[in-house]
């Protein structure tokens, strides 16, 4: 596929560009790439890459984004391409965030994305896998196009993003998960060489407009201190910030990329984590670890159980009108 001119930069003297996409601003001489590796000055111009060209392609259940509160049980097409913002010491996607791999992509436009993404009971897309923050013109466009065949549009994101640029994709969004690293930038910069974060006002515009929003928490040794007042930090930023309502998912670490040397995190970890954010939250799962009562959900008035979890086998317990079948109360879903 012939290069696209990228949406988001400003041309600066001696033919360099400043792409304006997310937060790292990264300033790129003629010849040269942005951090995210898609992203390319020729000659005084900023192309993407990867417009139109996929490395991944999937049909996921919908807990695997993860989305627990978004269409239970339901499957999505989900795809990714090369590249990324950050550059996380555990990438599980390293392979295809962190190298630019031109030979392992493939053309895929978008309209055979809407033809995919409406098969086998698929409800519509999930932009995924490496970032789709980086894939922005490919990831609007083929949102449109979903949006126009009926189907949901979902990211998984890092949620490092400029806002005028986030603001242009959120009609289009019908649910994100967003990955929150940490709680400060000292977290984003010793964890994933980003120096300047937004994620939070991201996560909080998200909220604003009224989009479905989940948060990912990996809980990784070495980074941060396992203790309660650590995890009350996240539950209490969601809960006055975001709302109770939002969904919380702790992830155990297993090594992977740059920590291979690291140990996974302890199970006991996770379930404190839980334990302290249930204090705050309404809803707070676990993953990479087996634990069902951990991950299901129940009615946050009356503890009944609304959604039945044992890995990725779903039993939808609420009633077909959405409401708790012990105390009536509407149940917290889109679905």
């Amino acid at each position: 596929m012939p290069k696209v001119v990228a949406k988001y930069w400003e041309p600066l003297e001696g033919g360099k560009v400043k792409c304006t996409l997310c937060p790292r601003e990264c300033v790129i001489p003629d010849g040269g790439k942005g951090f995210c590796l898609v992203r390319v000055n020729e000659g005084g111009n900023l192309y993407t890459t990867v417009y139109s060209e996929i490395t991944s392609a999937n049909y996921d259940p919908i807990e695997k984004k993860p989305l627990y509160h978004f269409y239970p049980g339901s499957v999505i097409f989900s795809i990714g391409t090369n590249g990324c913002n950050l550059d996380c010491k555990s990438c599980q996607n390293w392979e295809i965030s962190r190298r630019d791999t031109p030979h392992l992509r493939q053309v895929f436009t978008p309209e055979m994305a809407v033809e995919y993404a409406g098969r086998y009971g698929s409800i519509g897309i999930a932009y995924t896998y490496n970032d789709p923050i980086i894939w922005f013109e490919y990831v609007k466009e083929t949102a449109e196009k979903i949006k126009e065949a009926g189907l949901k549009n979902v990211m998984v994101t890092n949620g490092n993003i400029n806002i005028e640029a986030l603001r242009e994709l959120l009609p289009l969004i019908d649910a994100f998960n967003v990955d929150l690293k940490g709680m400060d930038r000292e977290y984003y910069l010793k964890f994933a060489s980003f120096p300047n974060p937004n994620v939070w006002q991201v996560c909080e515009e998200i909220k604003k407009a009224g989009k479905h929003l989940e948060l990912t928490k990996l809980i990784v040794p070495g980074f941060e201190e396992f203790t309660p007042e650590n995890f009350e930090r996240y539950a209490k930023w969601i809960a006055e910030n975001l709302g109770k309502d939002v969904p919380l998912h702790y992830s155990r670490f297993f090594p992977a990329y740059k920590l291979m040397d690291t140990p996974p995190t302890p199970v006991e970890v996770i379930d404190m984590a839980y334990d302290v954010s249930k204090e705050y939250l309404w809803y707070v799962y676990v993953g990479n670890v087996i634990e069902p009562e951990r991950e299901s959900t129940y009615c946050p008035q009356c503890g009944e159980l609304l959604v039945r979890r044992a890995g990725y086998s779903v039993e939808v317990l609420f009633t077909p009108d959405g409401k708790c079948p012990r105390c009536g109360r509407p149940v917290d879903f889109v679905f």
